[in-house]
């Protein structure tokens, strides 16, 4: 299961968690969708925190149902007393005197009216999506009965919690979870409230009730609920008595403990559905949850297939980054497994952010699109390398007519159905009422699939910004020493994933040559990728490890001490549209050196850098690269006056607010011919039989994944225990060769010659 982690730093998230202000408007639905349980004895210093959270939560089809339990500070009283002031869905009851807050919550349970229970303490904090999503994953998976997230521990203990209900064995030890979660109501009653004679761990025996009783919860694998570590907490001050607290959980051990010792758990799994049996066509979630605070024609889903280090990734992030500056509303859903690792990226600009692989199986994708453009409202949606969100176009456009529908492609991909995602885009073209992609000699490219593209198509650059890609002497300087590399050093950069695609073994090739001509050079590798292993296997063959530092990806700030700390971008690549690495490599004045592929010779241009024709990874195109990249090794000069021209090209030309300007110009040129042209046909029983294809189609290439990556893994581990059998064989040879040596050597004769004297002596009975 995938681990997104919403920032690096807890601090930083918990400040960013508390700077959201959106203010959603109150739903009018008098019968709410979700409860929220609250109850608090003298609890209220951090209430208004806790408020502007649920303040900012997607879904406001809740009401919130607040137990005072007997509180005597004046402040908590005040608090209460001006509860229901605040706003027409909180509800409030009071209790003469403290039952504790098993009693509260059962008391406030009991005036719910919501189809989920939702539980939430006065003092923590919860991510604006949690309750849309816990809501979305009950209404779609009727198997599970609560559901809820990874957690975040902050204020005096910091800590990532990522442990949930799928260790279902693990739950008599002790509690996984915290009480912020979604409960189905229906469930619930079927098995009482919480235990009012316990004062603490009452949540915990109410989640081993659950499961003895084969209810089912899931945890979502994002942190989306932080619980406040404070020992100020009534919690820790009823656990004073750590003799009582013991007695607690034996006693509730004892309840459970032979259901656990007589049931073997595995590990909850979500349970497959087959696209044949899913109803695309009518099957929608039974509410609407329309937000209305946002701006028309400025309301964006984009579906994006990650969010990770990548070029694709980086344009995406720079594009919502600049379109939220200027006011528009960003919703980002994904569609691939994956860690993320640029979440915390995107999370700053918008928390809207929909991992959908994490708590919705494909089969409901499209329901989850129609209801998030019904809530939010969207203008645009916005494709950019997300397969399956080509398969929902029909649906979407037939629904939603009023719609603008619009993709970005970066590049084509020989190696990948045919020709990648421009052949996707065409395919599609019917559909999209704007086709945007990456440079001009895609667009040829496109025309040439399907000449009828071309009055939908669109050129936008990807282009950098200059005043942020700066080079840094004092970094360059810091790095180099870090990295132990001399001032006379000339650094090649390679940025790039270790697949084909980036040729990482022709990189190993050239510096190679570049050895024998005793240059001294170093190349920095910042990547990952399956080709990793054999690339570094060549360099160890080669007897290059001197030349190469291999480095895991960095996140996108730490690139400017890279390209400070190198002198040379190297990008010898087989394919591309035009490289984010190229514009960024210019932004800094580096000498770029790079494939003429795609459309990169319509930024790089003589006298910003070079570009050489892709060849076989031949000797021919070997000494191409090589008549190139000697000369401006060894002529800083040369390097000097190449890189400034290369960010004077990206200043005057690509600039990033030229990119942000052409991109908005074309979403409101997407929205005006799309109320010019309302009618659009679409055979949707023939756009549910593609849908289902492309859903089985999918599964079915997942496993096939695993079990190449087994047959793979099992075919290093049999080349491993042959070179350990070869080791072991050459081990044998030696050992007999030094054995028989030393047999027929002087001194052995002499030495058994020696031991049969002693034996006729009777000295001795040893063998020699």
């Amino acid at each position: 299961m995938s681990e997104v982690k919403p920032s690096q730093n807890i601090a930083q998230f918990i400040e960013l968690l508390k700077s959201r202000d959106f203010n959603y408007s109150p739903s009018a639905n008098p019968t709410p969708i979700v409860s929220i349980i609250s109850s608090f004895f003298n609890e209220y210093k951090y209430f208004e925190e806790t408020y502007q959270c649920l303040k900012n939560q997607t879904f406001q089809d809740f009401e919130w149902i607040i137990v005072d339990d007997g509180s005597t500070e004046p402040n908590a009283i005040d608090l209460f007393s001006s509860l229901t002031q605040r706003s027409l869905k909180i509800k409030t009851i009071y209790h003469n005197l403290n039952h504790g807050i098993a009693t509260g919550r059962n008391t406030a349970i009991s005036q719910a009216s919501g189809k989920y229970l939702f539980f939430m303490d006065l003092d923590d904090l919860i991510d604006p999506t949690y309750i849309e999503k816990c809501v979305l994953f009950l209404e779609t998976h009727p198997e599970f009965s609560f559901v809820n997230s990874y957690c975040v521990g902050f204020q005096q203990q910091e800590y990532w919690w990522n442990h949930g209900f799928q260790q279902t064995s693990a739950f008599i030890q002790h509690n996984w979870v915290t009480v912020m979660l979604m409960y189905r109501k229906a469930d619930f009653d079927k098995l009482g409230g919480f235990d009012e004679n316990l004062r603490f761990y009452e949540d915990w025996e109410r989640w081993l009730k659950a499961i003895v009783n084969h209810q089912k919860g899931w945890t979502i694998p994002e942190y989306l609920h932080c619980y406040r570590r404070n020992n100020s907490r009534l919690f820790l001050t009823s656990r004073g008595d750590a003799t009582r607290e013991r007695q607690v959980i034996e006693l509730i051990q004892s309840r459970y403990q032979e259901f656990f010792v007589k049931n073997q758990f595995s590990n909850l799994e979500l349970k497959k559905i087959s696209a044949f049996d899913a109803d695309f066509k009518t099957f929608q979630v039974p509410f609407k949850n329309k937000l209305e605070n946002q701006i028309s024609g400025k309301r964006i889903l984009c579906f994006f297939p990650h969010l990770e280090v990548g070029g694709a990734d980086k344009f995406n992030l720079d594009l919502i980054s600049l379109l939220a500056d200027r006011g528009y509303d960003i919703t980002i859903a994904t569609t691939l497994k994956s860690e993320h690792s640029w979440h915390q990226h995107f999370y700053a600009v918008t928390p809207n952010i929909f991992h959908l692989a994490n708590f919705l199986h494909e089969t409901h994708w499209l329901t989850f699109a129609r209801y998030i453009i019904e809530s939010r409202q969207i203008d645009v949606v916005y494709i950019s390398n997300s397969y399956i969100a080509y398969y929902l176009l029909p649906f979407l456009r037939k629904e939603f007519p009023h719609v603008a529908f619009v993709d970005y492609v970066h590049c084509d991909d020989p190696g990948w159905r045919q020709c990648g995602y421009p052949r996707v885009s065409c395919q599609f073209s019917q559909l999209l009422d704007c086709q945007i992609v990456s440079s001009k000699w895609l667009a040829e490219f496109y025309q040439k699939l399907k000449p009828d593209t071309k009055p939908k198509l669109r050129v936008c650059y990807t282009n950098e910004d200059v005043d942020k890609w700066t080079p840094s002497y004092e970094k360059r300087t810091a790095l180099r020493s870090q990295l132990k590399i001399s001032d006379d050093t000339v650094v090649l950069l390679f940025p790039a994933r270790i697949v084909p695609q980036k040729r990482p073994f022709f990189v190993v090739d050239i510096v190679r040559e570049l050895a024998k001509k005793s240059l001294k050079v170093v190349v920095i590798c910042l990547g990952q990728g399956y080709l990793l292993p054999e690339m570094q296997a060549k360099i160890e063959q080669l007897g290059l490890q001197q030349f190469f530092l291999i480095l895991p990806p960095v996140q996108p700030e730490q690139m400017v001490d890279f390209y400070s700390a190198s002198d040379i971008l190297l990008l010898p690549t087989e394919y591309e549209g035009i490289s984010l690495a190229i514009y960024e490599a210019m932004s800094m004045k580096l000498s770029v050196v790079a494939s003429n592929v795609g459309g990169q010779s319509e930024l790089v241009i003589p006298g910003t850098g070079f570009l050489i024709d892709k060849g076989k990874g031949d000797a021919d195109e070997l000494q191409a690269y090589l008549e190139v990249l000697v000369p401006s090794i060894q002529n800083p000069e040369l390097r000097d006056k190449i890189g400034f021209s290369a960010r004077q090209r990206i200043a005057e030309y690509f600039s990033l607010d030229a990119m942000v300007d052409r991109m908005e110009s074309i979403f409101a040129e997407a929205i005006t011919l799309r109320k010019s042209d309302l009618d659009v046909e679409v055979n949707l029983s023939i756009a549910e039989e593609l849908l289902v294809f492309v859903l089985e189609h999918t599964s079915q290439e997942k496993l096939l994944e695993i079990i190449w990556r087994e047959k793979c893994h099992i075919e290093q581990e049999k080349h491993r225990i042959e070179q350990e059998k070869c080791h072991i064989e050459h081990e044998r040879n030696t050992l007999w060769h030094r054995k028989n040596a030393m047999e027929t050597s002087k001194f052995w004769k002499i030495r058994r010659l020696w031991f049969k004297i002693k034996q006729k002596l009777g000295l001795t009975q040893e063998e020699p």
